[in-house]
């Protein structure tokens, strides 16, 4: 079992100076969380996650030596409404290279008629 946790009052060290509460953040959160994970368990160099933002949906793909970490979200008592910051949370996990189940119909900007 992995123990790793990064909160957002950390991200001004990155250079992130800006309110520490909104979902853009809590992206922040959720990529500098996957990082630390992959650097404790010796992946980072091997799944380095999305290295270019488009925005586009980005899932990790498994190489020949090592499956990928797999990670699941337990949100805990908050509600899973549409756009809420524990999804901006999860866009950055995936993002930062740690395999996590997910639909993304939650996150923000999704429109049903779009899709």
């Amino acid at each position: 079992m992995i123990l790793t946790s990064a909160y957002a009052h950390e991200l001004p060290r990155y250079g992130l100076d800006v309110s520490l509460t909104n979902y853009s953040v809590a992206y922040c959160t959720g990529l500098l969380l996957a990082r630390r994970v992959l650097k404790t368990i010796e992946m980072d160099k091997e799944y380095e996650g999305n290295v270019e933002a488009t925005g586009e949906d980005f899932s990790i793909e498994p190489t020949d030596s090592k499956r990928p970490f797999h990670a699941l979200l337990d949100v805990g008592l908050i509600r899973t409404t549409t756009g809420n910051r524990v999804f901006g949370a999860l866009k950055g996990g995936l993002d930062g290279g740690v395999d996590i189940s997910y639909s993304d119909k939650r996150f923000a900007g999704f429109k049903k008629e779009d899709k």
